[in-house]
């Protein structure tokens, strides 16, 4: 119960650290610094965007959004952090796969892509349902989960 307790507390924390910075920034991404690519993961093509160098941050988006909707925070974000802002299975342009469209199977494949970029451990950011993914991706790999908001 103590774990848990940090664990959301410090959940809460980068999430409010991520809030501040972006009411604080006035910053507008770079177009030309936001790499757009996709990678082949268990048979489905996902699309993600990425910017910056450092310790991995993915961020997942909510419902009836896609990666775009994180572009405000990544000139602040890039300046510490290797940015890692994917469309989940089926939305925006990554492939719809044939079977396994839970959270579940959608943290897999997340952190199958995060595997193929060489990522060991990173923090793990969703909004709405992204955050379901966040969670299903903290609980089947928490060595490689540094935190998740």
């Amino acid at each position: 119960m103590r774990r848990t307790v940090r664990f959301c507390m410090s959940s809460v924390a980068f999430g409010l650290a991520l809030l501040f910075a972006v009411v604080s920034t006035s910053a507008r991404p770079r177009e030309e610094a936001i790499a757009s690519r996709t990678a082949e993961i268990d048979g489905v093509k996902l699309h993600y965007l990425t910017v910056g160098k450092g310790p991995a941050v993915i961020l997942l988006h909510g419902y009836t959004q896609t990666s775009r909707m994180w572009k405000p925070i990544f000139p602040l974000l890039a300046e510490k952090f290797t940015v890692i802002a994917p469309d989940l299975p089926g939305i925006g342009d990554s492939e719809i796969p044939a079977n396994g469209l839970d959270m579940k199977t959608a943290a897999i494949r997340i952190h199958a892509l995060a595997k193929s970029l060489g990522v060991e451990k990173a923090r793990v950011v969703g909004h709405d349902i992204g955050l379901m993914v966040a969670y299903a991706y903290a609980a089947q790999f928490p060595a490689e989960t540094e935190k998740t908001a």
